[in-house]
């Protein structure tokens, strides 16, 4: 599957290193100057997503599943997005920034 993703006067795209998740939330900041970034899920489990108050247990927040992506653009400098796993789960997280 091909997803196409629309960003106007896009220059570099860049690879940044992948993220390592687990029970433990991981805040994800979008570095100054980026205008998009996109996320992977590279490993075999699903891993949530939102804000401070993501919990799996309680189902807040949403689920990347395995090979999924998910992307933002036209992010402001306060971006910043939260990945967690469930209980006993893993994941690592690929990242993309776009300027």
């Amino acid at each position: 599957m091909i997803n196409f993703i629309e960003y106007n006067n896009v220059g570099q795209i860049n690879s940044g290193a992948a993220i390592s998740i687990d029970t433990t939330a991981v805040a994800y900041t979008v570095a100054a100057g980026k205008k998009g970034v996109s996320f992977q899920n590279l490993g075999t489990k699903a891993v949530w997503y939102g804000g401070s108050n993501v919990a799996p247990a309680s189902n807040i927040g949403n689920k990347l599943f395995p090979n999924a992506t998910l992307a933002y653009k036209g992010v402001k400098s306060t971006f910043k997005v939260y990945f967690i796993c469930g209980a006993g789960d893993t994941s690592t997280i690929g990242v993309v920034t776009h300027d």
